[in-house]
């Protein structure tokens, strides 16, 4: 067993020492001052042939890495010691990258389904037969064949993929690119850019040390990203005081002076009744809201029936512990807010991130030292070159979201799917899979044959992480770029090969005269203002990333806030706050909340959430790994003691989870770590996982597809939960 983790490129001791750093903050480190969380160590000198600098592509940490390599094979990898931002570190999904990379579940060829069997074919049969569907939809709809091919785009590749596909589809005449965003963040980055004219992160993490408080708005960083712990470690070092707002007991709390927690979806009536307290008392910037806020009139008059009580009553905490977090708000000069995922995954999100702006705003902590919002995302820089002009439509056309894609794909009218990402993204997952089993041609981009690949006709294998070079944009807007270490197996090809080459058949000369992922990047950062900084020989020089935007080859990049001048990029140059968009501030609770009295809520008494854990990312990679599958434990959920005891629950009991789609069936884990009348449940397994621990029925086939205006919700409304006996 010993010899088998090690080839794996991982062993339990390591694991146990990234937990053990994440849950009491024993922070090793290089960085003067901050420290790292460190999980992978280099090999002696002699063990290895080369080393290559790489990028994790899970999350946007996007932790630099260096892979070592023996004999033309991934043997190792480690944090880079000269990363700025994670002094090093990485987390178990990184290291699990060595065993996912040499899997004997991986694909390595194109597989055409024939009947019920699939039949190898090489890689060019693959390309040939992908553009003979798809002209032949040109050829039998010859006036209306653009919103009869569909793309849910790339996710973790590179921007280069990204860059490659969406060329690819709209010189073809092809328009309908579904972002992952809106199954993400797409409402906290819709909500930035209306509000403040950019959908990325206001400021950069380093800006926590210089803050006097920092608030946490769901954002549990220990488990997602963990090495941003050694920051947290740091700011309050430095004496800053870190305030923690999430309705579960995490590890994050570990790190916080202060764990506030509110019911899930009610952090938007929160926000609005600090808003009340800081408007009605006076303690706010009268002078920053006059010159560099528009709107200011109608928050006012939103937030004023929001009084203490009446905040009390919909989040469940104390009136002190809401007067004490305004009194914070309206006394501190120095405050940084870092907005979760999770704030995005509720239908009354948009009005939360709103709120959470105008909290900002008018206490002048939008731009300067130690002020600004983190968004849980960096966000994709760029925007402004002729190359989008020129060689792409937007992530999404005008009129065009998931919601109308799978409409359209139930009506029978999308003939050719290229599926890039997982379907399982998305809330309702089960009525995603039968809309895609109706499509004529579903082309799956993947690495195992997971639940998209048996929906589909035609597997085009890509590559992992360590088979292909590309650039990543991370969380402080840094982009960063990833060599090629070894050689792919088989036929697998990265994203940006697979769309170059079916662009250049479909297109012909029209197409872009590029041929790598370099030769992409620099085509896009030489008709980009804004990266004109970024080259490619500094960005592979740096070990952190060079931050945009960046407008001039030896200048300085974008640390700090993206406004540093205090000029918004919205039309007037001000923070937006009543926009028709997004109608007057507002609260209400998530939809199918059970405190919502409607037709048949009562039978479904329990706040549903769900969420991530450390070792498992998204529905396709990390349940395929057998090591991290000893951590995991399939599908359960926590509850606690007081709800438990009044269902009849105890702890490890089987029992059903139902919501109005369905059920599954899970453990009990009794806790106190979630409020009573919440129950928590992971969101990784994976039904198709080879492997017991990461096996499970997918969560999001239990979650009702309800959307605000952008995105979807995963959490707060109704579930029950009902003991299995017998």
């Amino acid at each position: 067993m010993k010899d088998k983790q090690e080839k794996r490129g991982l062993n339990r001791r390591d694991f146990m020492k990234i937990s053990a750093a994440a849950l009491t903050g024993c922070m090793l480190g290089q960085t003067p001052g901050l420290g790292s969380l460190v999980f992978g160590q280099p090999l002696a000198p002699g063990q290895f042939d080369r080393e290559v600098v790489s990028c994790c592509q899970f999350c946007q940490v996007r932790c630099t890495t260096k892979v070592q390599v023996k004999d033309g094979r991934a043997i190792n990898v480690y944090g880079h010691p000269d990363n700025s931002w994670t002094g090093g570190g990485m987390c178990p999904k990184g290291k699990s990258m060595v065993e996912l990379t040499y899997s004997p579940h991986r694909l390595l060829h194109p597989m055409v389904r024939r009947g019920e069997k699939w039949e190898q074919i090489p890689y060019s049969e693959a390309l040939e037969l992908i553009t003979d569907k798809m002209n032949k939809v040109k050829a039998e709809f010859p006036e209306e064949y653009e919103h009869r091919v569909a793309l849910f785009a790339p996710l973790w590749e590179s921007r280069e993929s990204e860059l490659a596909a969406e060329t690819t589809m709209h010189l073809a005449g092809f328009s309908d690119i579904c972002s992952p965003g809106d199954g993400c963040i797409g409402n906290s980055a819709t909500t930035l850019s209306i509000c403040l004219g950019s959908a990325v992160s206001p400021t950069t993490l380093d800006e926590i040390l210089n803050a006097e408080v920092a608030v946490l708005f769901g954002a549990n960083i220990a488990e997602i990203y963990p090495p941003y712990v050694r920051w947290l470690v740091a700011a309050r070092e430095k004496g800053v005081r870190i305030i923690y707002l999430d309705p579960r007991r995490t590890p994050t709390s570990n790190f916080c002076d202060v764990h506030l927690r509110p019911r899930p979806g009610t952090d938007g009536a929160l926000v609005m009744g600090l808003l009340q307290h800081l408007i009605a008392n006076n303690l706010y910037d009268q002078e920053y809201v006059a010159s560099k806020v528009n709107g200011f009139d109608m928050v006012a008059e939103a937030v004023r029936p929001y009084t203490v009580e009446k905040v009390a009553e919909i989040t469940g905490l104390t009136k002190e512990s809401i007067q004490d977090l305004a009194q914070v708000w309206g006394r501190s000069k120095r405050i940084l807010s870092w907005m979760g995922a999770s704030l995005s995954r509720y239908t009354n999100s948009m009005q939360t991130v709103q709120a959470i702006i105008a909290l900002q705003a008018i206490t002048n902590n939008l731009v300067g030292q130690g002020k600004g919002l983190m968004n849980v995302q960096g966000g994709k820089p760029g925007g402004d070159d002729e190359f989008s002009k020129k060689y792409r439509v937007p992530d999404l056309a005008p009129g065009l979201s998931f919601r109308k894609m799978l409409a359209n794909m139930e009506r029978n009218y999308v003939r050719v799917v290229l599926l890039n990402s997982s379907f399982r993204r998305y809330p309702d997952s089960d009525r995603v899979r039968k809309a895609l089993e109706g499509v004529d041609f579903v082309v799956y981009r993947g690495f195992f044959m997971t639940e998209e690949a048996k929906v589909s006709h035609l597997i085009v294998p890509g590559t992992l992480t360590f088979e292909s070079d590309g650039s990543q944009y991370g969380a402080q807007r840094q982009v960063v770029w990833r060599q090629q270490a070894v050689v792919a197996p088989g036929e697998a090809v990265p994203d940006w090969r697979f769309y170059l080459d079916l662009g250049r058949k479909l297109c012909g000369e029209t197409y872009p005269a590029v041929n790598s992922a370099a030769e992409i990047y620099e085509l896009m950062r030489e008709t980009s203002p804004s990266w004109k900084g970024l080259s490619l020989e500094r960005v592979k020089a740096s070990a952190s990333g060079v931050i945009w935007p960046c407008f001039k080859p030896e200048g300085a990049d974008g640390r700090g806030s993206l406004y540093p001048e205090g000029k918004f990029l919205t039309s007037s140059g001000k923070v937006e706050l009543n926009i028709k968009a997004l109608g007057p501030l507002a609260w209400s609770e998530p939809k199918g909340s059970p405190f919502v009295k409607e037709a048949g809520s009562e039978g479904f008494p329990l706040v549903f959430s769900q969420g991530k854990v450390v070792q498992h990312w998204q529905h396709t990679f990390t349940e395929w790994s057998g090591f991290m599958a000893q951590f995991s434990e399939g599908n359960f959920v926590q509850v606690h003691p007081e709800t438990a005891a009044r269902l009849n629950l105890s702890d490890l009991d089987p029992a059903w989870l139902e919501t109005e789609l369905g059920r599954i069936q899970v453990r009990t884990k009794v806790t106190e770590d979630v409020l009573p009348g919440v129950i928590w449940t992971p969101s990784y397994p994976d039904p198709a996982s080879p492997f017991a621990g990461n096996k499970g029925q997918s969560i999001n086939s239990i979650i009702p597809g309800y959307w605000d205006k952008v995105s979807a919700q995963f959490n707060g409304f109704g579930c029950r939960l009902t003991k299995i006996t017998g």
